[in-house]
């Protein structure tokens, strides 16, 4: 997990598309001077404001939807087996 500064903030430095999406999303519906932002992985940012209360945001790229829940989902891990 990784702090954005506001520097990070403002040139939209994150490391995927999908955190993009969420960080723009963030700037049009929060004055997110107010909040610390981590990214948490390729698909979900935390939100954590002034009282330490926390939000995940994430990135559904099949629906193009902006989502958030109190806590971070489990992903199911894929695994391939090569013969």
């Amino acid at each position: 997990m990784r702090l954005l500064n506001k520097e990070d903030i403002l040139k939209n430095r994150v490391d995927t598309i999908s955190q993009y999406h969420i960080l723009d999303y963030l700037k049009k519906n929060l004055n997110i001077n107010e909040f610390k932002i981590y990214l948490v992985d390729r698909d979900n940012i935390k939100v954590v404001d002034k009282e330490s209360k926390h939000l995940y945001f994430n990135y559904d790229s099949s629906t193009k939807d902006v989502t958030y829940q109190d806590e971070l989902k489990q992903k199911e891990q894929d695994y391939e087996i090569g013969l």
